[in-house]
């Protein structure tokens, strides 16, 4: 279950990155920084999750 639910986190955080470039093209400085907020957080629970499926 921690593997699947770390496979998830990975797939948002890259959809994240995905909109955040779209937000800066776009010259949305708003939700960028809510974003990158969000992708930080995204990438601390993906490492979190790395680490409880590690032998």
């Amino acid at each position: 279950m921690l593997s699947e639910l770390h496979e998830d986190e990975k797939a948002l955080t890259l959809r994240m990155r995905a909109v955040h470039a779209l937000c800066d093209d776009g010259g949305d400085v708003a939700t960028a920084s809510l974003l990158e907020n969000w992708i930080d957080q995204s990438q601390r629970r993906s490492w979190f999750l790395f680490e409880a499926t590690r032998s």
